[in-house]
């Protein structure tokens, strides 16, 4: 069930040429250290999800949304050696880090030149409209077998308020999709963040949905893609 609305051109305009990052994160930035606390977070759902995670140390893994590099930096400290960062543009990605940079449009048509064990891609989809399309490059990012992990925003109110959101949906919606693409479902989580208490690098979640605008509730998903064909 969509319950946000359609995303327009002139929105999808603002996120290819830098407005939407300008508009929402440069009036208050947010550095390197600060972006690292907070994938804490994430990092602490994703083990869980996903509990073979250290196994990818050496193999290829892409971030897609890296935005100010928090979740590379972990993986970087966790001795993972082959990240790469994406995103639509490199304005907010941190130039001390030492990893390669790529600009991906998951709505873009052209061949893909890389392909990666493993993907994550955080509060990333909830801003693209296609979303059949973004399984589709999803699927050819990854190499056969490949794993994606990412995770969405629980559609309420306060995340429906945001005009950049004009794809929220419900988690049937993702398991669904991308089902229907060949990936199989390796799991899902739903995790609420305790405020404030990151900032100090103490990482804490709830494994429910709190509806309530204080907090930050996601739904982690970890999907593997076919093992025989890579592509559509």
């Amino acid at each position: 069930m969509k319950v946000g609305p359609n995303m327009n051109a002139p929105l999808q305009n603002k996120y290819r040429d830098g407005t939407y990052y300008a508009e929402t994160y440069l009036p208050s930035p947010m550095d390197l250290p600060t972006s690292t606390r907070w994938m804490q977070n994430y990092f602490r759902v994703v083990q869980r999800l996903f509990p073979t995670l250290d196994s990818y140390r050496k193999r290829s893994v892409l971030e897609i949304g890296s935005s100010f590099g928090g979740f590379v930096n972990l993986l970087n400290q966790r001795n993972f050696t082959n990240v790469t960062a994406a995103d639509l543009t490199p304005l907010l990605f941190p130039k001390q880090l030492p990893n390669r940079f790529l600009t991906i449009d998951l709505l873009a048509t052209a061949p893909l030149t890389d392909t990666f064990d493993l993907v994550f891609a955080f509060d990333v989809l909830e801003h693209i409209n296609d979303s059949s399309a973004v399984a589709a490059r999803i699927r050819q990012l990854l190499k056969p077998g490949g794993v994606f992990v990412f995770c969405v925003p629980y559609p309420y109110k306060k995340h429906l308020l945001d005009n950049y959101h004009t794809n929220m949906q419900y988690p049937p919606h993702y398991t669904n999709l991308f089902r229907s693409h060949g990936f199989d479902l390796l799991g899902m989580e739903t995790s609420s963040f305790v405020p404030y208490v990151w900032r100090l690098g103490l990482p804490m979640d709830l494994r429910f949905a709190i509806p309530n605008k204080y907090f930050i509730t996601e739904v982690f998903f970890a999907f593997r893609s076919p093992a025989e064909v890579n592509g559509e």
